[in-house]
């Protein structure tokens, strides 16, 4: 019995340090994190706004982390499918991803999905991309007071573009509309690659995109913008006004973050913040972003965090006063 009773003690003890050793190890995996390539989901199309920030910062950011950052893009309901999976994915710290916001946080509070907000650890901030309405540069519309006149005088008819139903550039022009008094027709498409081809190919009349995205188009005179959701008018276009000076009170931009999936280890999430925001801070990053047009806006976890709260309660309290149809 005496040696039955020193086995089973044996056992413990071992079954006790191991467990012991499992737990204090934690930190040590964290600093050997990672040991093999980063999956990074984009739940958009590859061409996108989104998509194009994070491959430029992932191609900086993979020198400092020492394993490739491969981008995975996983388009599909207004980017409920990407953002799905990034949230399931198991929280090793080897599948992170790009969020957009607002629609990471409106599309939980317009249907079921199988995510919601709280599924994610903010890991930083990278881009905050502010709205512009645009139209293409041979549209009989040269001003937002033209567009806004016609859109009155033929109620419906207007046709604008955007980037998935209740994602961001949704919800920014069904804003602006419903300030300025006016109906318009909203045509949801997948991401905004396909978002601006329609407009570019004269499938609809506008879009309201991110400045980033329509930048260079507006610069080569194919495209035309007709006003800014910004505090001040843009960089670069000091000719193009806000709507806010033109007395529509309405500021909308996308702000993208890196995140990892609920319970991913504080360890594994400080070492991507850092990677990450070293990368951001680098003069190769900064150039990219500058030769992409891309916003830059570093907000950390918390930051983050803090800043998707406040999305969410404008989503609750703003939206439904909107006409979205």
């Amino acid at each position: 019995m005496k040696k039955v009773l020193s086995i089973l003690f044996i056992v413990a003890l071992a079954l006790s340090l191991t467990a012991s050793l499992a737990k204090a190890g934690g930190g040590d995996a964290a600093s050997d994190y990672p040991k093999r390539p980063v999956q990074v989901i984009v739940a958009y199309k590859a061409g996108g706004g989104t998509d194009v920030g994070a491959r430029i910062l992932c191609s900086v950011a993979e020198k400092i982390l020492g394993q490739p950052l491969v981008i995975v893009n996983k388009p599909g309901a207004d980017g409920e499918l990407g953002y799905t999976e990034l949230c399931m994915a198991d929280p090793d710290g080897y599948t992170i991803g790009f969020i957009n916001l607002p629609t990471f946080v409106s599309l939980p509070l317009q249907r079921n999905t199988r995510y919601k907000k709280e599924d994610v650890e903010p890991i930083l901030n990278h881009v905050y991309d502010p709205g512009v309405i645009v139209v293409r540069a041979d549209s009989q519309w040269n001003t937002i007071e033209e567009f806004i006149q016609y859109a009155k005088d033929h109620p419906g008819e207007i046709t604008i573009s955007n980037n998935g139903t209740g994602a961001s550039n949704h919800i920014g022009a069904a804003h602006f509309a419903t300030l300025a008094g006016i109906k318009v027709t909203h045509v949801p498409f997948g991401g905004s690659a396909d978002m601006l081809a329609a407009l570019r190919g004269g499938h609809v009349n506008a879009t309201v995109a991110k400045i980033s995205e329509v930048a260079s188009l507006a610069k080569s005179g194919e495209l035309r913008i007709l006003a800014s959701y910004t505090e001040e008018r843009l960089d670069g276009f000091e000719d193009v006004p806000t709507l806010k000076e033109k007395g529509y009170d309405v500021l909308f931009g996308s702000a993208r973050g890196l995140v990892a999936p609920k319970g991913t280890p504080k360890e594994i999430i400080s070492k991507l913040h850092d990677v990450f925001k070293k990368a951001i801070e680098s003069p190769e990053h900064m150039e990219k972003a500058k030769n992409a047009n891309l916003p830059i806006k570093y907000m950390g976890p918390e930051e983050l965090r803090e800043y998707m709260e406040r999305e969410e309660k404008y989503l609750k309290e703003v939206v439904p006063t909107l006409d979205l149809n």
